[in-house]
């Protein structure tokens, strides 16, 4: 492991990033989130250039590697919104990460971020002691049975589930991630709502709604993220639903102070 790696991230004094952890850290309540892979180098790289705005091209390139060309916006936009998420589930009432139209993404300057070298060491279970047993082996047959599948054979087959993992997974988990969005009753206007099922009730979202009758045209679809114990609010706007993949276009909008409730 390189010393890069071996850094940590605290954020706002109250937050700490392991990123060889792939983990969020709440330091009081000692609550842990683990993150998404692309959505733990996405955070990552913005906190290495913290103050500076970091590229959509730059954070696929860097998050998702040489197949960042065929990943969709959809797959880059979870990826964010499942970040922005998981600081709101840890309390977190400043926006860490701002969105720069047609530039970009930053953790502005004024949010607090202490780099650290030393974590605090993980306390290991004691070794329990370990019985060893000796017992007699039978007597091995010369002509043993040949292995049901040789080395080449298992190359094939893992090759070919990594193939279909690589074509799959982006459906899936876009499919996977939404599905604890539910839809709401029905609303006047042009356009579908859904709402985040994994909170209390759905008082904040409702009223947001009747706020922003503006948002709801073009029959687009809208994902609304809110927690009666949080301030903030995101939206993501899309031209049609996150299932479907192709042809779809979508446009995030975060309040980070949301004082209607």
């Amino acid at each position: 492991m390189s010393e890069a790696d071996k850094l940590f991230y605290l954020i706002e004094n109250k937050i700490l990033f392991i990123p060889s952890k792939q983990s969020l850290v709440h330091t009081d309540s000692h609550e842990q989130i683990k993150l998404k892979p692309t959505a733990s180098l996405c955070l990552l790289l913005l906190l290495r250039n913290h103050g500076e705005i970091v590229t959509q091209n730059e954070l696929l390139a860097f998050a998702w590697g040489d197949s960042h060309r065929q990943v969709s916006f959809n797959a880059f936009y979870q990826s964010i919104l499942s970040l922005r998420k998981s600081f709101a589930q840890m309390n977190l009432e400043k926006q860490i990460i701002t969105t720069v139209p047609r530039k970009g993404l930053i953790i502005q300057q004024e949010i607090s971020v202490e780099v650290q070298h030393d974590p605090v060491p993980e306390r290991q279970p004691e070794a329990l002691p370990i019985e060893i047993t000796r017992e007699s082996t039978p007597y091995k047959t010369i002509n043993e049975k040949r292995s049901f599948l040789n080395l080449t054979e298992w190359l094939m087959i893992i090759a070919t589930v990594l193939i279909m993992g690589v074509v799959l997974y982006p459906r899936v988990y876009s499919e996977q991630y939404f599905s604890g969005y539910v839809s709401p009753k029905k609303y006047d206007g042009q356009c579908h709502y859904f709402f985040n099922g994994d909170t209390s009730n759905h008082l904040r979202h409702e009223a947001f709604i009747k706020e922003h009758p503006e948002l709801c045209k073009d029959d687009n679809y809208l994902y609304i993220t809110a927690y009666t114990e949080t301030k903030n609010i995101s939206v993501i706007l899309c031209t049609t639903s996150m299932e479907l993949s192709q042809g779809n276009s979508c446009q995030t909008v975060y309040y980070p102070r949301y004082d209607s409730q």
